[in-house]
């Protein structure tokens, strides 16, 4: 059986999220490794099925160039992943599939695909398998094992006469252990790279799935359930087989990697017994930090810790159900910068109760901080959430047209007292007041220890320039 596993071309020349529910066209040249189908790449091949791992959205392929590769391959089944705003793309790669091989297996996943199984199924005729489960590394394993006779992979919806058919679902994981790692040696060197970065070439790596938090907007709470962690051991093995393979940065893409200080700290003092010299950046909440934590984090080798902040009005954090206040906020930051470590703080405009007064208090606020980077997106209702269903119940949106759904576009809704247009300036405006203050971009030239630095500001600082002062569209 030839199988390809798929991260599908971008919607946009920046580059689209797609991991574990990520949604939206990215703000400048920021390529991350698709952990979710490298996951099941991994998987599989630790199972006996050997398979094809293609990563299109960072290679900045186009549908062309994919549809050149499944002439080459010809594989029987291929996964590949989805969201919300690039799902009419990624169904396209369905199509052309099923046009070059009529026998070819059509499979995504994603949280779109879990949200709207049925919807997605009916919509797109090309596409034979939508797995609803969040189990999906498992779950493609059912589905290879079953191939010809899908009734007993679960965790699925596929076609049969005709009929949409849809399985029991898959159980859930009990050890995170089980799954082995990510196919890190089927990774390109030479194109993982973001606006943090300190070293090259960079993969990414996941200690723990799910998060605590319960965040409305959120897909973690929404699709993954409780938070599931690896062991040490599992992750030390993983972390000394990316420093073999030559990495030498890894973006660890836990939710919130500092809510248990115990398995966090015996992960540290691991990391730098076996002198892994592995540089890293990881996101947490305000709430999780201390300052013993931040030293050893210092000691192993992570140069920025990712916040999410999303407002700094407490009524609208309170609306999401975010768990944090601002002044919280303030003092994490502090205590990031005074680690030694860069501070990134994500910021999010267009929640419910967000007002013109509550925009500019937040831009205020974030200039007032000591933040390394920012990021001022637009909140993108996506499927499945309860902020979705609190904007469809409310008559807020104003469309369905999913590939619209970009937190890096207008807004796919209005408020009485606020526009969508409004909101979108708004974040552009926040943007370039926060990163081209002449103090900060004097600071951040100071902060250069490397040619690798130096490169990464200078092609995102003219990113940043094209797309936040001339507008030009992703």
């Amino acid at each position: 059986m030839k199988i390809l596993v798929l991260e599908p071309p971008a919607t946009s020349k920046f580059g689209n999220q797609r991991i574990y529910g990520g949604n939206g066209s990215n703000k400048s040249e920021f390529r991350k490794a698709p952990i979710d189908v490298l996951w099941i790449s991994g998987y599989l091949r630790t199972k006996g099925y050997d398979n094809t791992f293609h990563d299109a959205n960072n290679s900045r392929e186009t549908l062309a160039d994919v549809a050149q590769l499944i002439r080459q391959e010809l594989p029987d089944v291929i996964f590949m992943s989805t969201s919300t705003c690039t799902l009419y793309k990624d169904m396209e790669v369905a199509k052309v599939a099923k046009e070059i091989n009529p026998a070819c297996l059509t499979v995504a996943l994603g949280t779109h695909i879990m949200a709207l199984t049925e919807e997605t199924m009916k919509e797109h005729p090309s596409l034979d398998v939508a797995i609803y489960s969040n189990e999906w590394e498992q779950v493609s394993l059912d589905i290879v094992k079953n191939y010809g006779n899908l009734k007993d992979a679960r965790g699925i919806m596929y076609r049969e006469n005709g009929q949409l058919v849809k399985t029991q679902p898959h159980p859930l994981l009990q050890n995170y252990d089980d799954l082995g790692f990510p196919a890190h040696d089927k990774l390109r060197q030479d194109i993982y790279r973001d606006p943090t970065m300190k070293r090259f070439p960079k993969t990414m790596v996941q200690f723990s799935r799910a998060c605590i938090a319960k965040c409305n907007f959120c897909c973690q709470p929404a699709f993954f359930g409780n938070v599931m962690k690896r062991s040490v051991p599992s992750i030390i093995e993983e972390l000394k087989w990316v420093k073999q393979l030559g990495f030498r940065e890894v973006f660890l893409n836990d939710a919130t990697f500092t809510y248990d200080h115990k398995w966090n700290t015996e992960i540290l003092e691991a990391m730098i017994k076996e002198n892994l010299d592995l540089t890293w950046f990881c996101t947490t909440r305000a709430h999780c930090l201390n300052k013993d934590l931040l030293k050893l984090m210092k000691k192993a080798g992570c140069h920025t810790i990712g916040v999410g902040m999303e407002s700094a009005d407490d009524q609208v954090l309170k609306n999401i159900k975010k768990g944090v206040r601002r002044e919280q906020i303030r003092n994490a930051v502090a205590m990031i910068r005074e680690a030694g470590i860069d501070a990134l703080v994500f910021c999010v405009l267009g929640f419910p109760g967000e007002t013109h007064e509550s925009i500019k208090e937040t831009i205020k606020f974030l200039k007032s901080l000591k933040a390394s980077f920012i990021t001022l997106g637009i909140a993108a209702p996506v499927p499945g959430t309860d902020f979705f269903n609190y904007m469809e119940k409310n008559n807020h949106l104003l469309h369905k047209q999913w590939d619209l759904y970009d937190a890096l576009k207008k807004p796919v809704y209005s408020y009485p007292h606020l526009t969508g247009d409004e909101i979108y300036d708004y974040a552009a405006h926040g943007l370039r007041q926060f990163y081209l203050r002449p103090q900060y971009i004097w600071d951040r030239i100071k902060s250069i220890k490397s040619a690798a630095e130096l490169g990464t500001y200078i092609s995102n600082f003219f990113g940043f320039i094209k797309r936040y002062v001339f507008r030009v569209a992703a």
